[in-house]
């Protein structure tokens, strides 16, 4: 099979401190790199030229489309690759995209979607969502909208797209709060997106966008506003289909008022209701539910909807739906797990909280729910000090190696968080003399 051949494509502006990873992933996998440059006052033209990328100018249009779609017009092969100068691939998944996409020669599609991973300022996975950026370089496939673009052909055909959201994944660093904030600046998003309306102004689409914004903008009650607006006028077909425009409407809607204080429980409720009933495979509507009740002291009722969302996710995946219990699954079986503690169920509350603690032994707030746990348990039982060190034992067998101090430290301050002065006593005994003296003193207890 002949090696396909990839041109990657992207639109910068002051990117000096992204364009190295961002045209780094392509080395020796793609044909060709094609930069062009909307203006940076920055080295990221400098920067781009140094490593191999040929970089074209094109002056700014307030038009995303417009310079994307100048980008395409350069690109020399017959795949393309147009991402974002804070998206990439990881070198594994890179590696893969030619003999992926060469399986796709005969076939009639005209991209291929992956999954989007959002990361924060951390690395902390925040959201899972699914894009095309992978696409044929044919004419008349171009981009459209001067913001929010979306592919499409010249005579208003969507695209046709398969999907590998289990072998490649897309790493997106732009919703770190600088990112954000460089983003909003000047209202640059915010101007486009009205500009838009005001040629469509029955656009739901890019109601939704504008909703968005104002909340990025911490606008809440405006985005509360254009939300209903959308809902309101949303057209049927969009019943069952899960896209930013239409799943996500309510889903953004709920999460908003939810974190508002005075949302009643008949506003949600109404929302809730809809939502399910339009886009039934969405499990996110019910974590929020579940949000909203577990804050409210309502455990059982937020215990329900936490386990309807998971199992919603489970039987129909988390390719455009979903996204929100995918990214922040850890936390989700967190707060489930709390609120079978709440419940009156420690049994189930330690099994969450070890399913948890094997994927990351280092959440404290999972760690403290399975101690409180464990600690109501052995105070049943009359396990006193004993019960303590089998916890301890447990603990050091299944999740951490107590001749690391680092570990021995966050086990500790887990158990009195937690109020489990048997265990706090246990683990404290595992430390030196020295070791004690140096924690009492970093905590000011002397």
């Amino acid at each position: 099979m002949d090696k396909v051949k990839i041109s990657q494509c992207m639109i910068v502006k002051n990117e000096e401190k992204n364009i190295e990873k961002a045209l780094s992933w392509g080395k020796g996998v793609v044909s060709e790199q094609v930069v062009v440059d909307t203006g940076s006052t920055d080295r990221t033209v400098e920067l781009a030229q140094q490593l191999g990328a040929s970089v074209y100018h094109f002056p700014w249009v307030d038009d995303f489309s417009a310079a994307k779609n100048f980008a395409i017009s350069k690109a020399a092969y017959e795949w393309i690759a147009l991402l974002d100068a804070d998206e990439y691939f990881s070198e594994e998944d890179a590696r893969k995209l030619p003999s992926l996409l060469a399986n796709l020669k005969n076939t009639p599609y005209d991209g291929l979607a992956t999954n989007w991973i959002h990361l924060d300022d951390n690395g902390t996975i925040g959201m899972i969502d699914t894009q095309v950026r992978l696409f044929r370089n044919r004419p008349g496939l171009r981009y459209r909208r001067r913001i929010h673009e979306y592919l499409a052909w010249e005579d208003g055909r969507g695209i046709s797209y398969c999907q590998d959201t289990e072998g490649l994944s897309l790493f997106h660093t732009g919703y770190g709060e600088a990112a954000k904030k460089k983003k909003q600046g000047g209202g640059r998003n915010l101007r486009l997106i009205q500009a838009e309306l005001k040629d469509h102004p029955d656009d739901f689409e890019m109601l939704s966008y504008l909703g968005n914004e104002y909340v990025g903008l911490e606008e809440y009650d405006l985005a509360v506003k254009t939300y209903r607006k959308v809902l309101s006028c949303m057209p049927r077909w969009t019943q069952g289909v899960y896209h930013v425009a239409a799943s996500e409407v309510p889903l953004r809607l709920l999460s908003v008022m939810v974190d508002q204080p005075g949302t009643k429980e008949q506003e949600l409720l109404e929302i809730y209701q809809k939502a399910v009933e339009g886009w039934p495979e969405e499990g996110d509507y019910d974590y929020f539910m579940g949000l909203y009740y577990s804050r409210r002291g309502d455990y059982a009722k937020a215990e329900a909807h936490i386990r309807r969302g998971l199992e919603i996710m489970e039987k129909y995946g988390n390719c455009q739906k979903s996204m929100v219990i995918s990214g922040k699954i850890l936390g989700v079986y967190e707060l489930l797990a709390a609120c079978c503690l709440n419940n009156g169920n420690p049994e189930e509350t330690v099994r969450l909280a070890t399913l948890t603690l094997k994927e990351n032994p280092y959440l404290m707030g999972t760690l403290v729910l399975f101690m409180i746990a464990f600690r109501g348990g052995m105070e049943k039982a009359g396990g006193g000090k004993e019960g303590a060190r089998q916890v301890a034992s447990l603990l050091e067998k299944s999740f951490y190696n107590f001749s690391e101090l680092k570990d021995r430290i966050f086990v500790l301050r887990a158990a009195e968080s937690a109020g489990y002065q048997e265990l706090s006593q246990v683990i404290r005994g595992l430390f030196s003399p020295e070791e004690l003296d140096a924690i009492d003193r970093s905590r000011g207890t002397l």
